[in-house]
């Protein structure tokens, strides 16, 4: 009987040769989760939704768990169609994946290569960054004004290698947003040939009168338009993995190729299209967050911090001291049983985001804030 010869230890020339981009490429750095030592720990650190999950998501996973010996729609279908229904939307427009985050990456795969660039705003969300980078491609981020994506800096960032533009209306993790009229004057003023990705994750949770989503506009900016949204935050569904797009004819097939089949699981399609049917859940969403978040900003600022405009689902804070102090309080924190999330790959070393959790956890957050700064 023929035994494998042992093999000697290979030297790193000997191995085969990763792609250097990926190599030493930027890694995503997520919510810490979980704290030990602590009985009793609040998650604030993943924008999750504090109201728990739809009983239609529910009844849906029960309903659909005993076929899971049998594939998915291939292209996601089903929830397309019922995206297009509830937004009146063309489901042939509407690309499905597993979140909006994978979405993204199948942009940058499709648009982005060596030797090109993505312009995205200096403190925007760190995939645009992390997916061009180890695509080859070079990331270049904008400065911001008052932290807030600034239109003549995203367009004096553009170059002719520049192929995409990524924004995040409202944006993680300053919860700043631009306007209709600001993102009109964005899109009127990139050269056509450039693709604008519009991120809005957190768009359910915006209510300002001059706000609105890329997609009411989409068509009236030719075919050089994606908006991506996600089922993570607003509808509850971040462990499901679910997104969706609303892109330019012309694009899907591309897109689709680079998808390829069975990207979302049975149980997450059904779960997702059972969401979209709650409105009451929905409503129990927006409520929440309406009432939690002018709080917790008001508790934060009573207290001597700074907070940005937030209108998303998560307050920015800006701890006293720099860097070094930031991660003191960070600790100090989940020492009192709250978990937060530092956003040094913002570009924001000294910044704290805080999720607006459950009552009780915003109640005793304030406490412990209250707490740390005697």
């Amino acid at each position: 009987m023929n035994s494998l010869k042992k093999v000697s230890p290979t030297t790193k020339s000997d191995r085969p040769m990763l792609l250097p981009f990926v190599a030493d490429g930027p890694v995503y750095t997520p919510g810490r989760m979980s704290f030990e030592g602590k009985k009793r720990v609040f998650k604030l650190s993943s924008n999750e939704s504090p109201i728990g999950v739809s009983l239609k998501v529910v009844e849906a996973i029960k309903r659909t768990a005993a076929e899971q010996h049998l594939y998915p729609e291939a292209d996601g279908g089903p929830l397309a169609y019922a995206i297009g229904e509830k937004y009146s939307l063309d489901p042939a427009r509407i690309l499905v994946g597993p979140g909006s985050d994978q979405i993204i990456n199948w942009i940058v795969r499709s648009w982005l290569t060596i030797g090109d660039e993505a312009v995205y705003s200096n403190h925007g969300f760190q995939t645009y960054r992390i997916r061009t980078v180890t695509a080859g491609a070079s990331a270049i981020a904008a400065p911001e004004s008052a932290m807030k994506t600034d239109i003549a800096a995203i367009l004096d960032s553009i170059t002719d290698r520049t192929k995409v533009v990524f924004i995040a209306n409202p944006n993680n993790p300053t919860g700043t947003y631009l306007t209709r009229d600001e993102v009109i004057e964005l899109r009127s003023r990139i050269r056509p040939n450039i693709l604008l990705v519009m991120d809005e994750a957190y768009y359910d949770y915006v209510d300002r009168p001059d706000y609105c989503s890329t997609i009411e506009l989409v068509d009236d900016f030719g075919e050089n338009t994606i908006v991506t949204r996600t089922f993570s935050k607003y509808f509850g569904m971040a462990g499901m993995r679910a997104g969706w797009a609303y892109v330019p004819s012309w694009t899907m097939g591309a897109l689709s190729r680079v998808r390829g089949p069975f990207t979302v699981s049975k149980i997450a399609l059904e779960a997702a299209i059972a969401c979209l049917d709650d409105t009451e859940y929905q409503k129990a969403s927006l409520a929440h967050n309406q009432k939690w978040l002018p709080w917790l900003l008001n508790a934060i600022r009573s207290l001597g911090y700074e907070t940005t405009e937030s209108v998303a689902n998560f307050v920015l804070m800006k701890i006293p001291g720099g860097t070094e102090a930031a991660v003191e309080f960070d600790k100090n924190l989940r020492d009192l049983g709250f978990i937060g999330r530092l956003a040094h790959q913002n570009n924001l070393p000294d910044w704290l985001r805080l999720t607006i959790g459950s009552e009780q956890a915003m109640v005793g957050l304030a406490a412990a804030l209250k707490k740390l700064n005697e």
